[in-house]
Order: C-alpha cells, then sequence, then structure tokens
C-alpha cells in the first residue's frame, strides 16, 4: 500500500487545457515572426492597390500623384498685357476659373503628364484690355522633386505646387506672347485642388 502512494506521488502531473493552448499559441506566433523575418510572405504581399501580380511596383510620387484632381470652388487669377503700354505689362483685368487636372504617370517616376481643363466665370477687363484668352485643355508636363510638382509646356514654367496625398496647393503663373504679351496668375498658393 506504501509503494503504490509513493509511484502515484512520483508521476508528473498532467498540464492543464489553457497551459497546452498557450504553448501552442507561443510556438505558432514565434515561428510566424521567425518566416516574416526570414522573408519568406515577401512574394505574396500584396503591393500597389491590390494588384498582386509579380509585376506590380511599389509606389512612387508619379503614382501617389495620379489620378483626377479639382479645385472646390472657383479660383481668381489675375491678368496682365502689354497691349497699352507695349513692353510693359499692366494688370487688366480678372476671372475666376474652376480646374479638373487629370495626372498620369510616365516611365520616368519624377515626371507626369497633366491634362488641365478649366471653364471661366465672371471675366472682368478693361475696355482694350487686348487679352487673347489661353485655351482649355492645356497638356503640361510635371517635375516632382520631393512633394513638389513644376507644371510647364516646354521651357515656359506655369505653376509651381507642393502636394500631399489628398491635396495639391499651387501659384500659377502663365505668361506668354501672341500678338500682345500677356501673363494669367493667381495670388501665391491660392490654387487648391483635392484628389477625386
Amino acid at each position: 500500500m506504501k509503494s503504490l502512494a509513493t509511484a502515484s506521488a512520483k508521476q508528473p502531473k498532467q498540464m492543464s487545457k489553457l497551459q497546452t493552448a498557450a504553448i501552442v499559441i507561443i510556438a505558432f506566433t514565434v515561428t510566424i515572426a521567425t518566416f516574416y523575418y526570414l522573408g519568406i510572405f515577401d512574394d505574396f504581399q500584396v503591393i500597389d492597390g491590390g494588384d498582386s501580380t509579380p509585376e506590380a511596383t511599389p509606389l512612387t510620387a508619379a503614382r501617389n500623384l495620379e489620378g483626377t484632381w479639382k479645385t472646390t470652388f472657383p479660383v481668381k487669377f489675375y491678368i496682365k498685357t502689354d497691349f497699352e503700354t507695349f513692353g510693359e505689362l499692366e494688370d487688366v483685368g480678372s476671372e475666376n476659373r474652376t480646374m479638373t487636372w487629370i495626372i498620369t504617370a510616365t516611365n520616368d517616376e519624377n515626371t507626369v503628364n497633366v491634362e488641365v481643363y478649366f471653364t471661366v466665370s465672371d471675366r472682368q477687363l478693361v475696355s482694350d484690355s487686348g487679352y487673347t484668352p489661353d485655351v482649355s485643355p492645356m497638356f503640361l508636363t510635371g517635375t516632382i522633386s520631393g512633394t513638389r510638382l513644376t507644371l510647364k509646356t516646354g521651357d515656359r514654367t506655369i505653376c509651381e505646387c507642393n502636394f500631399t496625398t489628398d491635396i495639391i496647393t499651387g501659384t500659377w503663373s502663365d505668361y506668354w506672347s501672341m500678338v500682345y504679351e500677356q501673363e494669367v496668375y493667381t495670388a501665391t498658393n491660392s490654387l487648391i485642388l483635392t484628389r477625386q
């Protein structure tokens, strides 16, 4: 009888179900973490908004800007010409513009194509202003440097912008010569477009 009691005292205690579950969870977590750090899951990551093909590439500055952007309210554009002064630009009026920009990426991650559409309202010009309006759409090239976007046509810079994920803020200053020299411009950072 004594030997039976001694034998039962030497047997290991069984683990509870809770202890077993905790050990399994810890082992599973350690295994997944090891696989993660070894890079085993890299081929399964979704990159670029749900495209899981092997050709998918990480987002670049140009891809961050791709899409349609619009002004939420009309923006005042000021107008200068040299119609009366022959060589010296002077203010001759203003107009409001509502703008839509369609931005597409190019092969260069720091360059985008920008289609600029606008409608004009409340144009107010002095008589004999000589203003020959620019046209919509305009097809511009955008150069990206950090969070800065510069819009050009040829060598002519038209707009300097800063951007975040959902907002582009810019200063427009477009100067050209047709029959007369003219410039259309905004106040500093008054051009605000939001992602649609």
